[in-house]
């Protein structure tokens, strides 16, 4: 029971005698007003009436109060019953709410392990991407290292492919070079008239040996390889034997001696005449091998 409970109780026990008062007063100036109305056996009988109403007025206050005792105790054992069940009430609410902490603390803690064990595998996912991402970067490093070193192993493959062609363009630039100096030398010694003092090492002689100063410094090998030679301009189409009848042309003995020596320094004329001589001969015998090797055929 709350206090507020009890005061109404009070207020209402107040307000319950206080009409009793009022109520019993009325009767008794009833009374008295009768008794000074009737006269003295009247006002015997009255005064019994009135014995007799306040006997029964007392009996009734006497059951009136019995009643309210009766009902005191029933509103007590009310309220009491009230206040258990409000303890009860309370003791179960308490109950309730220690079970609803309890389950909520091992909610929280479920909650809790779980949380933990989600960033723990989130971890162990975060840690095991990175490892894939590291290996893979690796992976790419090394594959774009590979890449770039197959690269650089590629350029430079191809600047010695370049080098190398560059060279040999080089190579073949300078003996066409050297034929078209060779053929052009001859075209002079032909046409020019007015050539007198021309050295024995400019004369044009058909080898790759530069500086002849005698027979012996030039071979039938050396020949062979200036006159066949495939970068040769001019005589791409043509076969061994014209090839090697446009030099016997060139140092026949008669057109030569009679052409061409006496263009040279007098000092050189002879010694050109010598060699020319002896280039005339292994033409001839040249000349000769491959009508053969034509007849064989």
């Amino acid at each position: 029971m709350t206090a507020e409970d009890r005061i109404f109780l009070k207020q209402l026990e107040e307000l319950r005698l206080d009409q009793l008062r009022r109520h019993t007063l009325g009767d008794a100036r009833e009374v008295v007003a009768r008794a000074e109305t009737l006269g003295p056996q009247r006002e015997l009988e009255h005064a019994e009436r009135d014995r007799q109403a306040a006997l029964r007025l007392a009996e009734n206050a006497q059951r009136k109060e019995e009643e309210e005792q009766s009902r005191r105790l029933e509103e007590l054992r009310r309220l009491e019953e009230l206040r258990r069940l409000e303890e009860e009430r309370q003791r179960q609410e308490e109950e309730k709410r220690r079970h609803e902490e309890a389950r909520r603390r091992q909610e929280e803690a479920r909650r809790r392990a779980e949380e933990l064990a989600r960033l723990r595998e989130q971890r162990e996912l975060q840690a095991k991407r990175e490892a894939f991402r590291k290996a893979q970067e690796e992976a790419e490093r090394r594959a774009r290292e590979q890449a770039e070193q197959r690269l650089r192993e590629e350029a430079q493959r191809r600047e010695r492919q370049r080098q190398e062609e560059l060279r040999r363009n080089k190579a073949q630039a300078d003996l066409v070079a050297f034929f078209q100096l060779y053929d052009a030398k001859w075209q002079e010694l032909k046409l020019s008239q007015k050539l007198t003092s021309v050295m024995l090492c400019e004369m044009p002689w058909p080898t790759f040996q530069q500086g002849c100063a005698s027979p012996d410094d030039i071979s039938r090998r050396s020949m062979e390889e200036f006159i066949f030679h495939p970068l040769r301009p001019g005589m791409e189409t043509k076969s061994r034997k014209d090839r090697l009848k446009v030099e016997i042309l060139r140092f026949h003995p008669d057109k030569f001696d009679s052409n061409i020596v006496r263009k040279l320094r007098e000092c050189d004329r002879e010694k050109a005449s010598e060699i020319a001589g002896a280039l005339a001969r292994i033409l001839t015998n040249m000349m000769a091998e491959e009508i053969q090797k034509e007849t064989d055929q």
